[in-house]
């Protein structure tokens, strides 16, 4: 498991683009985002009036997916809104590494995801240890 947590802890901080997934009545949404890992959460940044803005405003949890086929890690989380002009030195630091830096993609609002559940495997062997954080407490 300590194994597992480092692997998926470097997969956060290293990789630079997620699949994140929100639904509204109708339909599920898919689309890929670049994010900025800060330690604890996820931030994106998008179009405000983004179809994926208004199913997390609605939904509440966002699932998160990253790796590859054969090594997963699928992350559930809650969203929370972040006004650009309102972000402090740090997200401000955060959105200025991501492609759509607010001080140069205007109509943009940053959405951090704070991870609740996260889920790793890299084979069938792993599947049923996936688990890895609960109720957003890593497991020991």
């Amino acid at each position: 498991m300590a194994q597992r947590r480092e692997d998926v802890l470097a997969l956060l901080q290293n990789e630079r683009h997620l699949w994140l997934a929100s639904a509204d009545a109708d339909r599920p949404h898919l689309v890929p985002f670049a994010y900025a890992w800060d330690g604890a959460c996820l931030t994106i940044l998008t179009r405000r009036t983004s179809r994926t803005v208004r199913n997390l405003q609605g939904g509440g949890l966002a699932r998160v997916a990253l790796g590859t086929a054969r090594d997963v890690v699928l992350v559930d989380a809650e969203p929370e809104f972040i006004e650009p002009e309102e972000a402090d030195e740090r997200t401000s630091a955060l959105f200025a590494s991501l492609p759509m830096d607010p001080r140069r993609v205007p109509g943009v609002i940053g959405v951090r995801l704070r991870p609740q559940r996260i889920l790793a495997w890299r084979s069938l062997s792993e599947m049923r240890d996936r688990l890895v954080m609960r109720d957003g407490t890593w497991m020991a």
